[in-house]
């Protein structure tokens, strides 16, 4: 039973890895998407603040944040600590066997404290109630309740939105007693963030050169190679992981790049539009979703990113051949574009000459010479530049006979 335990999980067979790497060779896909097209992600918030419920397709993770009053490390006593915990009990195939299970847990335990811890993005000295003695400790709980592929970009999304969605009690320190006020006394306060960090998967596999963006389980396990990007809204990269034994090259590396940025800079717009909702919702008084039945049944306060951000995502998602599409497009006016490289050829030659001022030393006879532009722009000016080059060949001959006469001068003397 333990020996073929990992059977149970698709894609591990050797049958269905050569299934899925013809269908990626032929650049198709089981759910019909292409190698760039990602699956709708829906977000659903919970009655308490910091608890999200976000669904990738078939796969479910729900995030949970909590606080709680506690003494900072003496290495940085003016900051607060967070933490990240993942729970794998929801998926079975997993605890069939304690090794893949402890496995996939430590991975993406590593992998979200990288992207959030690492990289910083939570304001960590905003959370300091008291130098060395206070200071709130945020603990995320990640429990995976369905795995169906890319459970990386689904737990950075959940985690991300679970902290945006999190409120904070007051609090106020006064000679060496702390009181802690409630929601009716004082309203919570939101966590400060530096950026904001979300992660894309991508496949690859030897039989195409073409990644997979957003895999499935089965597509996922049977890859050569998986590379995750994390992103921020500003498309700074905040990490790298690559593995594998598929060759890639710089290209395709530079392309994944590029559409994550676009990517992640969508799905935090997304989350900023979702929690104004929520908010919206909250003020009117309207219900609130309680339970856990009621996050994942619940049908009427699903947020979802297709609807939200409408047709943004097929514009934002650019392909992964972008020269190869420009190539194909047809060309409505030539007119234009002649006209354009008429311009773009003279600007060429106007900035050669420039360029080559700020590199080449400048002496006083070279600044009265005229530049190449001037000679070319009229005939008269031609008159006028050889004039002032006779001229500065003129002068340069007595200065060097009076150079020569000094030197015979001194000489004779000595």
């Amino acid at each position: 039973m333990f020996m073929n335990s990992n059977l149970f999980e698709p894609g591990k067979s050797k049958p269905e890895r050569n299934f899925v790497q013809l269908a990626v060779k032929q650049n198709q896909r089981f759910d019909g998407r292409r190698s760039n097209d990602c699956r709708d992600v829906v977000l659903t918030f919970g009655a308490d603040w910091g608890t999200v419920a976000v669904s990738l397709g078939d796969t479910k993770v729900l995030t949970h944040v909590t606080c709680d009053l506690g003494a900072p490390t003496t290495s940085r006593p003016n900051e607060g600590k967070l933490q990240l915990n993942v729970n794998l009990g929801g998926v079975a195939f997993l605890d069939e066997v304690q090794t893949t299970h402890d496995q996939r847990s430590l991975t993406l335990n590593s992998l979200l404290e990288r992207t959030f811890r690492s990289s910083r993005c939570v304001d960590l000295e905003s959370l300091c109630v008291a130098a060395e003695q206070h200071v709130w400790c945020i603990r995320v709980d990640i429990n995976v309740l369905n795995h169906d592929g890319n459970l990386y970009d689904a737990s950075t999304i959940a985690t991300l939105a679970a902290l945006m969605h999190f409120r904070r009690p007051d609090v106020t320190f006064a000679d060496d007693e702390l009181r802690i006020y409630t929601e009716k006394e004082r309203e919570f306060i939101p966590l400060l963030f530096l950026h904001y960090p979300v992660s894309v998967t991508y496949c690859i596999y030897k039989s195409s050169g073409q990644p997979i963006v957003d895999p499935t389980l089965l597509e996922e396990n049977a890859a050569d190679s998986v590379i995750v990007l994390s992103f921020n809204s500003y498309q700074e990269l905040c990490t790298l992981n690559a593995g594998g034994t598929a060759p890639t090259n710089v290209r395709t590396i530079m392309q994944c790049a590029r559409n994550a940025a676009t990517r992640a800079k969508a799905i935090v717009d997304f989350i900023r539009k979702a929690l104004s909702m929520d908010e919206e919702r909250r003020l009117q008084g309207s219900r609130l979703i309680q339970g856990l039945v009621g996050l994942i049944g619940e049908t009427a306060h699903k947020l979802s990113f297709r609807k939200l951000m409408g047709q943004q995502n097929q514009e934002l998602q650019a392909p992964i051949n972008e020269k190869m599409e420009v190539d194909n497009k047809p060309i409505a006016k030539p007119e234009v574009e002649e006209v354009k490289t008429k311009e773009e050829s003279s600007k060429q030659e106007t900035d050669i000459p420039m360029d080559s001022s700020s590199w080449l030393p400048q002496d006083e006879d070279s600044q009265e010479l005229p530049t190449p532009s001037e000679a070319s722009s009229s005939k008269a000016g031609k008159g006028k530049q050889n004039r002032s080059k006779s001229k500065g060949t003129k002068k340069k001959l007595p200065k060097k006979q009076d150079h020569s006469d000094s030197e015979e001068e001194a000489k004779q003397v000595i």
